[in-house]
């Protein structure tokens, strides 16, 4: 084929779990090398038709699949099909080439030990070399779940905006309407020369208008069309770092606690001011006008952080071998962490949604970034207050999966009796039962206990009674209990007479002889170590 030079930097390093995935990935490069194809062609060129689903990847995963993660038949055959162009000899021969090393055993990767017995200074080495690379996935993580959360409000801004001009190519089309049957009613019936010409102006301003509208009717679904494929390129994106980084875990030992996706569905739009004022349609055409050439632009910047955070493209070599390093190095990587944390702290909806709406592991990462700092001490009350926030307002869902991220970290028990007063603090009774109940689905039955715990300990005692009340017997019985050996004599008589005064004389009873119990399961003690330890 003569001699062909690849229109691309070097490949990133393969990922896959084996050496045979590697392989096959390594085979599928070389077809888009021969090709003189890069990412970019091969997403173009993908169709609905390549795949069962109907569904074609985004950037992100073509890439990842490239590197042998998740590399199945279909994605190789579609490979083929795009590299061979309408060459059907070729194709078969790419296929038949493909079936060779996928029918081959199947071997897991050897550990790379010395005489059967691990090399201490190797393995330190390569802890040193995952947890870098942990860092720096998380301050990739960090910036592509802010983009996600961007890229979802453009959508929802561009929606509305479709939405804004159909309304108005309507109202013009009928005034339109309106206007021929006035100018035709004028020429029959009367003869006012003035009042036809008037009419007539009106009705040509009307037309110009309607074009107008339906010329930025198209740019604005352009715009949505663009959001949309965007915002599912940063959920990919998002679904591959989390990936990447639980095979870090996996490669080390670490349990993986993390959720599944979940990218946050947007606030109420922004109400846009046009709409209400739009009498004057030349203003609110204007308007319209400003605000998708805004829009334009903030998708641009934001296409162009997307891709240039692309993790597995091809057209940028990963520097993780420690040759020709461009990468950050890790306090620079840390520095970059803290300021976002920071920046989202002064903008405050960033911050709350960084509480409430982050994966879990990314807001453990994070708090364990605020916690180490040296840089400000106000970073380690930002920690906390991270908590404080997800304690008060989070959803019983993520207050599971953030209570057992926290557990699956060394220290991380101080961090969740933090959380779990934080709740039992803050939340209402409703909100208390909800969480108990979610605790026990979840088959989480320490932290529902400790939660009662913790209500019993630092609850309002105006609350304690209406809660008992929605328990379980058996929960309740133990929040009455966890009373009596927390609470001043003060507070349990309050709760007694509450409960009294609602005929409720099973716990008026155990409220009335205080009792000493052992609890198997208590809060940690405080003196417990204050910062993550390295896993």
């Amino acid at each position: 084929m003569g001699d062909l030079k690849r229109r691309t930097k070097p490949w990133g390093d393969l990922k896959g779990p084996t050496e045979q995935a590697d392989a096959l990935a390594s085979l599928l490069r070389g077809w888009l090398d021969t090709a003189q194809l890069r990412i970019d062609d091969v997403a173009a060129q993908l169709t609905p038709e390549h795949f069962s689903s109907g569904r074609t990847p985004g950037r992100s995963t073509i890439g990842e699949r490239l590197a042998g993660v998740r590399l199945d038949d279909e994605f190789v055959q579609a490979i083929a099909d795009i590299c061979s162009g309408d060459d059907a000899a070729l194709r078969e021969r790419m296929l038949t080439e493909a079936r060779a090393l996928a029918s081959r055993k199947d071997p897991t990767r050897p550990a790379k030990t010395s005489g059967g017995k691990p090399d201490p200074a190797a393995l330190a080495n390569e802890l040193v070399a995952v947890q870098r690379r942990s860092l720096a996935l998380q301050d990739k993580l960090m910036r592509a779940w802010e983009r996600a959360m961007e890229l979802d409000r453009e959508r929802s801004r561009s929606h509305q905006m479709v939405m804004v001009l159909l309304t108005m190519v309507d109202k013009l089309q009928r005034d339109i309407t309106t206007l021929h049957a006035e100018r035709g009613r004028l020429r029959e019936r009367e003869h006012r020369p003035q009042q036809l010409e008037e009419v007539r102006q009106k009705l040509a301003r009307s037309e110009e208008q309607r074009r107008s509208a339906e010329a930025e009717l198209d740019r604005a679904r352009e715009e949505r069309s663009k959001a949309d494929r965007l915002a599912e390129e940063a959920a990919e994106q998002i679904r591959t770092l989390k990936d990447e980084l639980e095979r870090l875990r996996q490669g080390t030992g670490q349990p993986d606690n993390s959720p599944p996706l979940t990218v946050p569905s947007p606030s109420a739009s922004e109400g846009e001011d046009f709409e209400a004022a739009a009498d004057d349609i030349d203003d609110a055409l204007a308007k319209a006008s400003r605000h998708l050439d805004n829009g334009a632009r903030r998708l641009d910047q934001l296409a162009c952080e997307l891709h240039q955070d692309d993790p597995l493209d091809n057209s940028v070599a990963i520097a993780e071998t420690g040759e020709a390093d461009d990468e950050p190095d890790d306090e620079a990587l840390t520095l970059r962490i803290l300021t976002q944390v920071r920046a989202m702290k002064e903008h405050g909806s960033s911050f709350i949604s960084l509480a409430l709406e982050a994966p879990t592991d990314l807001f453990v990462g994070v708090m364990r970034v605020l916690l180490l700092s040296d840089d400000d001490e106000k970073d380690w009350d930002l920690a906390h207050e991270l908590l404080d926030v997800a304690g008060t307002e989070g959803t019983p869902p993520h207050l599971c999966e953030l209570l057992a991220e926290l557990r699956s970290h060394q220290n991380g028990n101080f961090y969740a009796y933090s959380l779990l007063s934080a709740i039992a603090a803050s939340r209402s009774p409703g909100a208390l039962v909800a969480i108990v109940a979610a605790l026990r689905e979840s088959e989480q039955d320490a932290d529902a206990y400790q939660l009662l715990t913790a209500v019993a300990r630092v609850g309002p005692a105006c609350f304690i009674s209406p809660t008992v009340l929605q328990l379980s017997d058996t929960d309740a019985t133990w929040l009455i209990e966890a009373l009596i050996a927390e609470r001043s004599e003060m507070d349990i008589v309050t709760v007694r007479e509450m409960l009294a005064f609602g005929g409720h004389q099973h716990y008026v009873a155990l409220l009335s002889v205080p009792q000493v119990r052992q609890r198997a399961l208590d809060m940690p003690p405080v003196q417990a170590l204050p910062v993550f330890a390295d896993a």
